[in-house]
């Protein structure tokens, strides 16, 4: 009889503590996390690259601008996604405003990257390149830890 009770109990208590994720956290965006991923390899790849002396010279910039621009794009769309995704209440929201954040940092570090690129080269071992790689790192995790 005791085992009985405890069914219904086990199962409300999953219930529940399911019901509680959809408070706290927008639910998973396979687009999002799609799109996330690209950009993320797409920027340890510049990344890899500049440290390795490929983008001294400035007169490289425009060999890669599809590069950055196919960075961007894909940015763009997780940003868009991740802040159209639907909530059950404002802690969701909070972690959604703070997803769309992260990705708009990463965003504006490889913006600032393409700039610096552009204007005089990236110079390896100077930390170039790593605000560029710790912004789009959080940005990644913060979208993949919704799964």
């Amino acid at each position: 009889m005791l085992e009985t009770m405890r069914r219904p109990a086990i199962a409300l208590a999953c219930l529940l503590m399911l019901a509680s994720c959809a408070v706290f956290a927008p639910p998973y965006d396979p687009t999002l996390d799609s799109k996330i991923t690209t950009a993320y390899e797409g920027v340890a790849k510049l990344a890899a690259e500049a440290e390795m002396g490929l983008y001294v010279d400035k007169a490289t910039y425009p060999g890669k601008i599809e590069t950055y621009a196919n960075i961007q794009a894909a940015l763009a769309v997780a940003a868009i996604r991740a802040s159209t995704q639907p909530y059950a209440a404002k802690p969701a929201q909070k972690a959604i405003d703070a997803e769309v954040a992260m990705i708009k940092g990463c965003s504006a570090q490889v913006q600032g990257l393409a700039q610096l690129h552009q204007l005089q080269g990236i110079v390896p071992n100077t930390g170039a390149t790593t605000a560029m790689m710790v912004s789009c790192d959080q940005a990644a995790k913060a979208v993949t830890a919704m799964k």
